[in-house]
């Protein structure tokens, strides 16, 4: 089989990446160039709503050394996806165009629940230690600069994800402007993380046993690296992680810089980070914390593999969809039989009609979902029930 060289560009809320992979069925995914520029397009999005015009002129000359690497490697394909910072712009459409006129990039905005997937992706594409740990109960904790997600798994099947507004960039600005010591600091981010995760706790840990936890986001990768022995484990117990937490809560920014050899802006994210990942463990009570190193970048080259069957996956993606849905379902008191009944009515629809409306995996996906899903709003109101539309689009495709 054919070697192919694949670029993946992750636009984030701190910095932007390139990452070159190299992709065959023989030897799988292998990284051979990664390059990184620090652009705090997510300090503009968080406080103003807006992505400032010096920054896109930064962003559109970085981009465009970007291209010039690619076609040095002779890509063969590339995509380009931006995150949080740029989702949540008010001008995100502007700096889209100015990046196509000046770079050529057709760049995507993906969503929190497509950003997430890309991580699960390449964290099971690892797939003799992700499979050994979800059996029991594991939680993945990814954090990123705008936001976290925890998705907890049982019994290898997903059993629920969510989101929440505990990136480390969004906690450091929402205190930048509180004058007082750097101990209360701490103290209220502290705060802020416990209020969010409290009420996670309260409605999905109630009987939930989580044994192992799964660590991903740029920012560990900074922390394993002093958490972890002369980086040769993978995995570290909850005592080390509070160990190092305690450390480097005692340290002053400019010894954070000089400890992980990084520049003051990317120092002061690593505590807020470090405190998340502490706070989850001593929260679940879980044993064990797994840190894969992965990036974006390797969810987007898992992707792109999957989809070219470049690369053939064990692991059932949208089983683990289907799976958090029907979760979703019963949580909200659903009738279950009714709903199975109705799926299997809809997907033979769906299949026997397939050669007039002409859609495809995704499509059919998004119906089951939508089916087990449609009555949910009953559990706000019995008499004006907020279903889920089941909408079928039935024009062919291009």
């Amino acid at each position: 089989m054919a070697v192919k060289i694949f670029a993946a560009i992750d636009v984030g809320s701190f910095e932007l990446e390139l990452g070159i992979y190299e992709i065959s069925g023989k030897s799988g995914i292998r990284q051979i160039d990664r390059v990184r520029h620090m652009i705090p397009l997510g300090k503009d999005t968080y406080n103003s709503g807006k992505i400032s015009y010096s920054l896109v002129d930064e962003m559109c000359r970085v981009l465009s050394d970007f291209v010039k690497i690619m076609e040095g490697y002779q890509a063969d394909s590339y995509r380009a996806y931006a995150t949080s910072a740029m989702r949540e712009a008010k001008n995100n459409q502007i700096v889209l165009d100015q990046i196509k006129v000046h770079t050529g990039l057709d760049v995507k905005i993906i969503s929190n629940s497509e950003q997430r997937l890309l991580s699960y992706k390449a964290i099971a594409a690892k797939e003799t230690e992700f499979n050994k740990l979800i059996q029991k109960g594991t939680a993945i904790v990814d954090v990123s600069f705008g936001s976290m997600q925890l998705s907890l798994f049982d019994k290898d099947a997903l059993v629920s994800t969510h989101n929440l507004r505990l990136g480390a960039l969004r906690m450091r600005e929402m205190i930048s402007n509180v004058q007082t010591a750097e101990e209360d600091r701490v103290h209220i981010l502290e705060e802020i993380v416990d209020n969010e995760l409290f009420t996670f706790r309260k409605m999905y840990l109630k009987d939930r046993e989580i044994k192992n936890l799964i660590g991903a986001g740029e920012e560990i990768l900074y922390l394993a690296r002093k958490t972890i022995e002369g980086g040769t484990r993978s995995f570290i117990s909850a005592d080390e992680v509070v160990a190092f937490y305690k450390k480097l809560e005692n340290m002053n920014l400019a010894q954070i810089q000089e400890e992980f050899g990084v520049s003051a802006e990317y120092a002061s994210l690593l505590l807020p980070s470090a405190m998340i990942y502490k706070r989850v463990m001593e929260l679940t009570g879980a044993e064990t914390f797994w840190i894969p190193a992965i990036r974006l970048g390797d969810g987007m080259a898992a992707e792109y593999a999957d989809e070219k069957r470049l690369v053939k996956f064990n692991h059932d993606f949208s089983g683990d969809i289907i799976a958090a849905a029907r979760n979703m379902a019963k949580r909200y008191k659903c009738h279950m039989s009714h709903s199975q009944v109705l799926e299997r009515y809809a997907l033979d629809i769906f299949d026997s009609m397939k050669k007039y409306h002409g859609l495809g995996k995704r499509e059919r996906l998004l119906l089951q979902i939508a089916v087990n899903l449609h009555s949910c709003g009953k559990f706000v109101s019995m008499r004006t029930p907020v279903n889920v539309p089941i909408i079928l689009s039935c024009q062919r495709r291009s």
